[in-house]
């Protein structure tokens, strides 16, 4: 298999930033691996890159989904591993880069394939859980798949909700579709990981959310909104925006939607140090180190490699 340099680290952490300087160093382009910049229109709160940034590289992976639709953590193992190979043939170098775990997790050890939603199947299971509720739906698992149900804690909406999809779409349960052969990775991640000091961090996390509300954060929500795509849309479930929505409602002040908002983000980013601190063979650079120094290391390691 070959190796895939793979940039992790936590939101704010200046992931993309390294990665633009190492794809201009390597003749490089960059594989996004952000479950939330693949949305379009949400540009601000997603710390997209700029148009600037695009100019610098060129990106996959972004802004192509619409708000109010589903993508997986499967699909964008498959789409990931597409977009690389279509790079590698180039004759150029992908280099992965996100802070979304679980999407990397599909990418390198990919995921049971498993069908994907439709809207009928997925309304249908929706009007259930509004007339009848969770527990009603993690009753109807149980009978019909125990043994994902034990898997499956009783609030566990998304979870109880594919069970029941899958069987619905397929006959089959979702615990027997997992007994199955997984398909074989085709690639093998060189992973880099961005390490931060948790005060300087949380530093960072705050000013800039005040810098995404300087640049418009709340009139690109009531343009998403005016639109016509619903507050409950899956995309805007996105910290920042979810709180910024009960603002516009009237439930909270704006002052203690911006709050909730940074302190969400810096509970996300402790996730995200937890997830990757558990990954072996991580090479981990200071993330309070400058761009340049930063990048001349990567270069060194990579160097070492190719020994």
């Amino acid at each position: 298999m070959k190796n895939v340099y793979t940039i992790v680290g936590p939101t704010a952490g200046g992931k993309t930033g390294l990665a633009i300087a190492l794809a201009k160093k390597l003749n490089g382009e960059i594989v996004s691996a952000d479950s939330r910049q693949i949305y379009k229109h949400l540009d601000i709160g997603t710390a997209k890159p700029t148009a600037t940034e695009r100019r610098s590289a060129v990106f996959h992976l972004i802004d192509f989904i619409d708000p109010d639709k589903e993508y997986s953590c499967g699909q964008f193992g498959r789409d990931a591993e597409q977009r690389i190979r279509i790079i590698m043939e180039k004759g150029k170098t992908p280099i992965v880069c996100g802070g979304t775990g679980l999407y990397i997790k599909a990418l390198f050890d990919p995921l049971h394939p498993l069908p994907r939603s439709t809207r009928e199947t997925k309304e249908k299971l929706i009007h259930e859980l509004k007339t009848r509720g969770l527990k009603y739906l993690y009753r109807k698992l149980r009978e019909t798949d125990p043994d994902w149900a034990r898997r499956v804690k009783p609030n566990d909406k998304q979870r109880i909700m594919r069970g029941l999809e899958i069987r619905e779409l397929t006959g089959q349960t979702m615990s027997s579709l997992l007994t199955l052969p997984k398909p074989r990775a085709r690639f093998c991640p060189r992973y880099i990981g961005l390490r931060w000091p948790r005060p300087a961090l949380y530093d960072r996390i705050n000013r800039r959310f005040d810098r995404m509300i300087a640049d418009g954060l709340v009139d690109e929500i009531k343009g998403i909104l005016k639109m016509g795509y619903p507050a409950e849309a899956g995309a805007l479930r996105t910290i920042g925006y979810r709180e910024l929505i009960e603002y516009l409602q009237g439930k909270v002040t704006l002052a203690e939607a911006v709050d909730r908002a940074k302190k969400n983000t810096r509970n996300f980013a402790k996730r995200q140090m937890t997830w990757f601190g558990k990954i072996p063979d991580v090479k981990w650079l200071d993330g309070e180190d400058d761009i340049e120094n930063l990048t001349a290391q990567l270069l060194g390691v990579l160097a070492q490699d190719e020994k």
